[in-house]
């Protein structure tokens, strides 16, 4: 004879409380990889938009100044610092206008005049920054959003000996405009401190566009969506600036230096 017992109340809240536990378990595996993956696919994004405004900016860069024609038109026209809307201001942000001879004809054309700058563009970025690209010919157009800060600095030859001017250590001279007083200011840039530091010192040394040599670009971006996890409290040299977000975004730094193959030539 079948017996037709079933089971118990014990015993069906045991197995019951052991699904849970398994199911609970899944879940949490679970969400803590999609949550990882959402992570690493922001980090991804914010790598990638630095390195491929940089490596753009680069390619601009190392034309500054190209002139087949020998006509001493082109170069580095304006590296004065200024407002997100363009108005010069020493309290304003890395700027830098340049040209080269695209047709080779000697002569500078509108679409021949090139320059990179910031803009607070809520459109492009919310709650950031997105990089400008522009020509004389038309209105500048966003190159790149969620980058944060952009810093320039520039090393130069006053003395014409051919060389980049360097210091009594032998280490070159990256320097801006901090007061738009067209004198170079050195950046003293510590990383050794903690937080790292930057400051800016008066060399006394007049600017003179065709003495620059090359351009260090700092680009700062942060990923599109915060993590809530996680808290940014590094502290970033970004040319003048030392920024230290203290939020929820993951930032990527990149620091590159292009030498103007095409000035002092």
């Amino acid at each position: 004879m079948k017996s037709s017992r079933g089971f118990t109340l014990i015993e069906t809240l045991i197995a019951l409380s052991i699904t849970l536990l398994v199911v609970g378990g899944a879940y949490t595996v679970f969400n803590s990889q999609q949550r990882n993956t959402t992570v690493q696919s922001n980090i991804s994004d914010a790598q990638q938009v630095v390195r491929s405004s940089m490596d753009f900016m680069a390619k601009e860069l190392r034309m500054a100044g190209y002139d087949p024609k020998l006509s001493s038109s082109f170069g580095i026209r304006d590296i004065h610092l200024r407002t997100y809307d363009l108005n010069t201001s020493a309290a304003g942000y890395s700027f830098i206008e340049f040209s080269w001879d695209k047709d080779e004809d000697g002569i500078v054309d509108n679409n021949e005049i090139t320059s990179f700058s910031l803009y607070d563009d809520s459109d492009v970025a919310p709650g950031t920054n997105a990089l400008m690209y522009g020509t004389s010919d038309s209105a500048r157009q966003p190159l790149a959003g969620y980058i944060t800060a952009m810093g320039l600095a520039f090393a130069y030859d006053f003395n014409g000996d051919g060389k980049m001017d360097t210091d009594a250590a032998g280490d070159i001279i990256w320097a801006i405009d901090a007061g738009n007083d067209n004198v170079w200011d050195r950046l003293a840039i510590n990383t050794t401190a903690s937080p790292p530091t930057v400051n800016t010192v008066s060399t006394g040394t007049p600017i003179k566009m065709q003495h620059i040599r090359a351009i260090r670009i700092w680009l700062l971006s942060r990923t599109e969506a915060p993590d809530q996890n996680y808290t940014d409290s590094n502290t970033y040299i970004v040319g003048k600036q030392a920024i230290t977000p203290n939020n929820h975004y993951r930032h990527r730094l990149l620091d590159r230096v292009i030498l103007c193959r095409n000035l002092g030539t």
